[in-house]
């Protein structure tokens, strides 16, 4: 069993990512050379007013998604399911970002995955004006806050997990 991955987010608070969630994230690594990347959505839980956030659950790739060794594109059927989720949960999990895989042991984001995060900050409706970004690797996973802001969004690194094998 994992154990959970705890982050401290200045000018926001502690962020809590549950261990069955890092396992299930685990489960996505592209190890083998034909695994495509994979990804989906981040669902978590704001626990209380001072900024506690619980990230524990995903919404896992969908047959209607475009996977690539290099690529992944987010059908609309997440969105779909983390509504479903939202109202099986009293509209308290909620959408709080986006997740996917990169071949590589310590992942870093491309241009790509960039414009998608700030659009997701722009055009997306959560709760407050952040978002987590999260890109499972085959040895780490590393987490981005993204800010929503009236200029241009704000992305910065705030957390590296390294996976025990």
């Amino acid at each position: 069993m994992i154990e959970e991955w705890q982050i401290e987010v200045n000018r926001y608070g502690l962020i809590r990512i549950s261990g069955e969630l890092l396992e299930k994230l685990c489960d996505f690594r592209q190890l083998a050379k034909q695994a495509p990347e994979s990804g989906g959505v981040l669902i978590g839980k704001h626990l209380n007013s001072g900024g506690v956030l619980l990230i524990d659950q995903l919404t896992p790739p969908q047959k209607s998604d475009k996977q690539g060794r290099c690529e992944f594109y987010r059908s609309t059927e997440h969105n779909k399911l983390v509504n479903e989720i939202w109202q099986k949960s009293n509209r308290y999990s909620t959408y709080v970002g986006l997740w996917h895989s990169h071949p590589e042991p310590i992942p870093n984001y491309s241009s790509i995955d960039k414009q998608d995060w700030q659009n997701a900050l722009t055009q997306s409706k959560y709760e407050g004006n952040k978002l987590f970004f999260v890109i499972v690797g085959q040895t780490h996973i590393r987490m981005w806050e993204g800010v929503k802001s009236a200029f241009r969004p704000e992305i910065s690194l705030i957390g590296e997990y390294k996976i025990e094998n």
